[in-house]
């Protein structure tokens, strides 16, 4: 229980807290005009303060965190766990947290500061006692993923902010869906271990989907296609390297593969060169035998005839040559022939050592042939032997991406399964924990009836991804209906949320819960909360604006006056929580 707020500043205007209803009243005087405003006299601020003693987060410059409040620091005076102490946090070290008061029987004893004799705790360790003597919180939980957290669980007593009184399951806008369901269980009763598990599971069904997400827009190389598409791809490339090992494995590699290569290459191109001579060489010989064949001297009449014919033109003297002439022309015939059978025999001569020669360097080229056909080079076998290697490579990434599909299917398959494994496991559970959170709805039902006459209600339900809880009340349209649900789960939670050693005995409103609220509805709720909280001796805190106040409406036998422990005024400076403007 909360028992008051101080400062170490005089301007402060320190507050006690009883059990019961606790009202801290901003109030709107006379001289005010339409532009002042009750907002910054320190309604919120005070709550700030609670809940930055009870270990939120310091973040330099936000919240309390001013440079204007560097010399300030708040005290809260609580019991824990039965011990009633005093908590001082700095603004300027909110890492330390300085303890007055008996802390016997607590799992963390704050250390000795032998400077100051001062018994501080660091904020990581107030935490967890913080969380042991109000929720009963072990000092570790390594055993699980997501587990109830202090700082989550302590927000749902005190809440913050516009967006922590929209959803009674939600204290932050973004609050996760785990976290949600996971802390909520813990605060109803509910087997939390299976919020965790629902979560893994949706971790692993989250990784699934990116994978398959991946896949479909080619993201991860080599994974496009279906597992047929794959096979067929595998039995291509198993194909592809079975030939590519079995020419490697009957390449032979000869030392002077090169040279043979080039002689080769000299012997084809000399062979080339002689069969054109040879070529050339038979055709003159046929010539020459066509020509042989047809060399005969002139006859002697037609010589004679030429000559007559010719001795009507020329002189005599041309015929005494006559005989001369056929001795010319005879010998010309026979000098030419000799000439014609000469090259003949030579041309002979020339094509026989021609085919000769093609004979032999056929012979050589064909044996340099044989080995250039049965051996290869040795840069021939290196890339034999790369391209061997690339297409295994590829052929275990396509095994490996048809294991990896595979597998995929697999844990789909695995995961489906277990959601419904969980979800049967989480009924026969929620089945037996009846008795537990059959209390927490039927106390809902009973605050929203007393609001509104007609009984609302809190449904739990338990799906394959996890607890989903409803509140419903008849008419919540309207906005304060839907703040009013935020009431009654809180108000249910604070009756329910006593666990050892200590458990939950506050309840901290800012006045955003009372906004758009009908007059109606405002009284009951803070005669509601007064009634349950004195019997139950607990405590419930709320903040309010004067004009909020439903005087009106309350009971005869309420005197609402009684459980104001603060009046914060806008007429003067001093009149504000911190009694400064900053």
């Amino acid at each position: 229980m909360i028992h008051g707020i101080t400062s170490n500043q005089s301007t402060f205007h320190p507050v006690e807290f009883t059990a019961g209803l606790n009202v801290v009243l901003a109030e709107r005087t006379d001289a005010s005009t339409q532009k002042d405003t009750r907002n910054g006299l320190g309604k919120s601020t005070l709550i700030e303060i609670i809940d930055f003693c009870l270990g939120s987060r310091a973040t330099k410059g936000k919240g309390l965190l001013l440079e204007s409040l560097a010399d300030w620091s708040f005290t809260i005076d609580i019991t824990l766990a039965s011990n009633r102490i005093k908590a001082t946090r700095a603004i300027t070290t909110p890492n330390r947290i300085t303890i007055e008061g008996a802390t016997d029987g607590w799992i963390e004893r704050p250390d000795m500061d032998e400077e100051t004799g001062e018994y501080v705790f660091n904020w990581d360790r107030w935490k967890i006692l913080l969380g042991w003597s109000i929720f009963g919180l072990p000092r570790t939980n390594d055993t699980f993923k997501y587990k109830p957290t202090y700082r989550s669980l302590i927000s749902y007593f005190v809440r913050r902010g516009p967006d922590a009184y929209n959803d009674p399951f939600r204290h932050f806008r973004q609050q996760r869906t785990w976290d949600t369901q996971l802390n909520t269980a813990y605060l109803l009763g509910l087997n939390w271990e299976y919020a965790d598990q629902w979560q893994r599971l949706k971790d692993t069904e989250d990784g699934i989907k990116a994978i398959d997400q991946a896949i479909k827009t080619g993201a991860m190389a080599g994974m496009v296609g279906t597992v047929g598409e794959l096979e067929a791809q595998r039995i291509q490339l198993e194909q592809e390297a079975q030939s590519a090992e079995s020419a490697l494995t009957s390449f032979k590699v000869h030392p002077q593969y090169e040279a043979v290569q080039t002689e080769a290459d000299r012997i084809t191109a000399e062979l080339h060169e002689l069969a054109n001579q040879n070529i050339a060489d038979r055709r003159r010989l046929a010539r020459y035998k066509e020509s042989v064949s047809d060399e005969n001297p002139p006859r002697p009449q037609a010589l004679e005839k030429l000559y007559k014919e010719s001795g009507l033109v020329f002189p005599d003297v041309v015929r005494r040559t006559l005989s001369e002439a056929k001795q010319f022309h005879e010998r010309i015939v026979i000098n030419r022939r000799a000439f014609l059978e000469t090259e003949i025999e030579r041309l002979k001569r020339d094509i026989q050592g021609c085919d000769t020669q093609i004979k032999e360097l056929t012979i050589s080229r064909a044996t340099s042939l044989e080995i250039l056909r049965t051996h290869g080079a040795l840069q021939e076998m290196t890339k034999l032997q790369e391209r061997n290697i690339k297409i295994k490579g590829r052929l275990d990434k396509v095994q490996l991406r048809i294991r990896e599909m595979r597998d995929l299917k697999e844990r789909k398959r695995e995961v489906k399964i277990a959601k419904a494994d969980l979800a049967k496991v989480a009924e026969q559970d929620y089945d037996q924990r009846r008795v537990v959170w059959s209390k927490a709805v039927r106390l809902f039902n009973d605050h929203s009836q007393a609001l509104y006459k007609t009984p609302g209600r809190l449904v739990i339900d338990i799906g394959e991804t996890g607890y989903k809880y409803q509140v419903e009340i008849e008419r919540s349209g309207s906005e304060g209906i839907g703040k009013m649900k935020v009431f009654c789960f809180d108000l249910m939670l604070l009756q329910i949320s006593q666990k050892d050693p200590g458990g939950t005995d506050f309840l901290v409103h800012d006045s955003i819960l009372y906004d758009g609220v009908d007059s109606r509805q405002r009284a009951l709720a803070l005669e509601r909360a007064s009634q349950i909280t004195e019997e139950a001796g607990i405590q419930y805190i709320c903040a309010l604006n004067s004009d909020m106040v439903p005087y009106d409406d309350f009971s005869d036998n309420f005197n609402f006056d009684q459980y104001v422990r603060l009046t914060l005024t806008d007429k003067i400076q001093s009149g504000s929580l911190l009694g400064v403007r900053f």
